[in-house]
């Protein structure tokens, strides 16, 4: 009945890890009533999430009741999924849009959560990155998504604050083990989570509903010229380019995409960093010799600060935030590498072994951030040229808001480091243990701070 599920109990990318290198690239498990496959292989899962039959949810019941299977996440591969990613695509998160919430909420969230980081650090304070981002990264994406209503600050910010408590939940209970998603009779016992997720799907609902409202309501509102995401999908609706129940659906996948993932790697690589002092060192002269100090770095300086650019990537690599991805389901049998899918299989795909596999990568268990650094004729590393960089997955389902956390990363990342040093605080490396959840999280930790200018 339990089949390998009793393997999977703690640090289940870990135990997923051991099961495919025995295994090997393609082996199907079975969880509880559940078959499982896993796919090891950055060529094989490539193809695999580039097909149609391929590109369903595997949906959990807790999930399920969340979003009822109609948001862009985990929605069905079909019309209505369709016209959603294209419109995300090409409007909602086009470059134009991004600039314009860029600047009008994201820069100023990140300057001011870096102005306190320096405040505590002259007052000798130690500062929690994980909290600190996770706080920082809420904000933004809030305003970034539904703007700043002045004339109703009060309701609105309790709204925030409700919202943000239901996201929480989510986070903290989306990937809980629940055997009703592998045991069909436990479907029909009392089951406390099932019922919590139904009071926070209303909770959820009513919340976005009220905040809607109140958008569509602004005095003054000019849709022509729109000062945030939620504007730019109001706009939309009256073209008829999505309908309005998708944009209840498009509030939530932005909040839940970009708040904790996005915190969960600037606080990896913070701690990576301040973990490898001589490595930050690195960082902070090329930040010394490109910016200096009477500017600050943009997202335009990628390509002109390669090195903090690798220790990023090869932070997404060396600390997978999202190991497993979001599952996918086979809408009918199909071949994988010679391999049968059957139909109604749940499949994973395994980027944590892939990023982790001497195959594709030398040492991969060692922070090595030169793997990423520009060929020496200038053309883009291997590393990043090739199948086996997958942070933000491969296929049909790739995230859709990779650019929107490119830009939030980089200029927390890099505006942190072009005026603060870290430090552990007892000068020695702090734990680097993972965290298993919705995204990998390290363990709580805090660093001393130095004001670099």
């Amino acid at each position: 009945m339990f089949g390998s599920l009793l393997e999977l109990r703690h640090d289940t990318h870990l135990a997923i890890d051991r099961l495919a290198r025995h295994y090997g690239d393609v082996c199907l498990l079975r969880f509880g009533n559940v078959p499982t496959v896993i796919i090891s292989h950055p060529d094989l899962l490539q193809d695999a999430f580039g097909r149609p039959e391929l590109a369903d949810r595997w949906v959990s019941e807790i999930m399920d009741i969340l979003s009822s299977g109609n948001d862009l996440v985990l929605a069905p591969y079909g019309d209505r999924w369709r016209q959603m990613q294209r419109f995300a695509n090409r409007e909602l998160l086009s470059a134009r849009n991004l600039d314009n919430v860029r600047e009008r909420h994201i820069e100023g969230i990140v300057n001011g959560l870096v102005d306190e980081m320096a405040a505590m650090g002259d007052a000798g304070e130690l500062v929690s990155p994980p909290v600190m981002l996770a706080r920082s990264n809420s904000e933004m994406m809030f305003r970034a998504v539904f703007g700043r209503d002045e004339d109703s600050a009060g309701e609105f910010v309790q709204l925030r604050g409700a919202l943000l408590q239901h996201v929480n939940w989510i986070f903290a209970n989306a990937n809980a083990t629940n055997l009703a998603d592998y045991i069909p009779l436990m479907k029909f016992l009392p089951n406390n989570a099932l019922k919590e997720a139904v009071r926070q799907s209303e909770i959820g609902a009513a919340i976005i509903d009220s905040l809607l409202q109140g958008a569509r309501n602004r005095p003054g509102l000019d849709l022509s010229a729109p000062t945030c995401l939620v504007e730019v999908m109001l706009a939309q609706e009256e073209t008829g380019e999505i309908e309005s129940d998708m944009i209840n659906d498009l509030c939530m996948d932005l909040l839940l995409a970009g708040t904790d993932t996005s915190a969960q790697t600037v606080s990896w690589t913070l701690l990576l960093l301040a973990n490898r002092p001589e490595l930050q060192a690195k960082v902070h002269d090329e930040l010394d010799g490109v910016i200096g100090s009477d500017a600050l770095p943009t997202v335009d300086d990628r390509t002109r600060l390669p090195y903090t650019f690798a220790c990023l990537a090869e932070s997404m690599r060396y600390r997978t935030i999202g190991p497993l991805a979001v599952p996918h389901q086979a809408a009918e049998d199909t071949e994988v590498g010679g391999y049968l899918v059957p139909a109604g299989a749940q499949v994973l795909g395994n980027i944590y072994s892939i990023h982790h596999d001497p195959r594709f990568w030398d040492s991969p268990d060692d922070f090595i951030p030169e793997r990423f650094l520009p060929q020496s004729d200038g053309s883009p590393a291997a590393a990043l040229t090739g199948n086996a960089f997958i942070p933000f997955g491969t296929g049909h389902r790739r995230c859709p808001g990779r650019r929107f956390a490119e830009t939030t990363v980089w200029l927390h990342l890099t505006r942190m480091l072009h005026r603060l040093r870290f430090e552990t605080p007892a000068g020695s490396p702090l734990s680097e243990a993972e965290v298993f959840g919705l995204a990998i999280s390290p363990l709580p930790y805090s660093l001393r701070v130095e004001r670099r200018r």
